[in-house]
């Protein structure tokens, strides 16, 4: 299972460096899983996107839409205690911003519960370093495959 956060996510409705892999990680390879704060992380982006002029309304209503599509497919990680006690204690150990400490404690306690390896995947290098250090499989999807990649 790949879990993406939302420096991740966000490449699979507007074209980015790394929406490729993206696309092929959503549609290929199984199910994506990603935390509820994503919801609101990429209605944001996609906001701001269109304010700066990158998305015209009539894409962003798309793009929305095909949002709200994919949205019911994935395994959507809620914000619970423990995840929360779990960000307090990454947070004292590393330098990570709120949402990212969310996503990376998601995603540790989402393998934890699945018994079984996921792949944490982000657009953000120093999120991604880690999430190494804290023994997640990794994707930089900005990066070519093997560079930043703990699955090669």
């Amino acid at each position: 299972m790949n879990y993406l956060a939302t420096s991740a996510l966000i490449k699979r409705f507007v074209a980015e460096p790394g929406s490729e892999l993206v696309q092929k990680l959503v549609t290929r390879e199984g199910p994506v899983a990603t935390a509820k704060i994503a919801y609101a992380e990429i209605y944001a982006a996609l906001n701001r996107k269109k304010r700066e002029g990158h998305l015209s309304t009539r894409d962003y209503r798309l793009v929305c839409e095909e949002f709200e599509d994919d949205w019911q497919a994935y395994v959507r990680v809620d914000l619970q205690d423990e995840i929360l006690s779990l960000c307090r204690d990454l947070t004292e150990k590393h330098p990570l911003r709120g949402f990212d400490a969310v996503h990376l404690a998601s995603a540790l306690i989402l393998q934890r519960d699945l018994g079984e390896k996921i792949a944490f995947t982000a657009a953000d290098t120093r999120l991604l370093e880690v999430a190494a250090a804290e023994h997640l499989l990794f994707i930089n999807v900005e990066k070519p495959p093997g560079e930043f990649d703990s699955r090669s």
